[in-house]
């Protein structure tokens, strides 16, 4: 028969392993994610909102042509 298993619930000294440098490393890759996104997709946004802009003021002059 084995032996349980030492946990932190049963003995408070079992060591855990620090996640310090993985949660850096985290925030780093994420933030250059986000920031490539928005480097992306802030020129994308103006395009459509002018072409969202025409759209609109074609569907406003239709009666008037």
């Amino acid at each position: 028969m084995q032996p349980a298993k030492r946990t932190a619930a049963v003995d408070p000294t079992v060591h855990k392993p620090s996640r310090r440098a993985a949660a850096s490393l985290d925030f780093v890759l994420v933030l250059a994610v986000i920031l490539s996104m928005a480097a992306l997709l802030i020129p994308m946004s103006r395009n459509a909102i002018t072409v969202v802009y025409e759209i609109i003021c074609s569907l406003v002059a239709w009666p008037f042509v």
